[in-house]
């Protein structure tokens, strides 16, 4: 058995303030601009603002 990955990925550092803020409005506008250029796969981690990356990826899915 063999996983498919898309070739093109979401780093999602930036949702959790990794590098710079953001606000809860740019995150989604950032992830609404990925989801409709066909980005499906996200990269995350709880490093990243110690779990707000997840938290704002997880509320945009949902």
């Amino acid at each position: 058995m063999s996983v498919r990955v898309p070739s093109l990925g979401l780093g999602c550092a930036p949702l959790g303030n990794l590098y710079s803020p953001l606000t809860d409005v740019e995150a989604e506008l950032l992830l609404e601009s990925a989801w409709g250029n066909g980005i499906r796969f996200f990269d995350t981690a709880p490093l990243y603002g110690f779990g707000l990356s997840e938290s704002r990826l997880g509320k945009f899915l949902a």
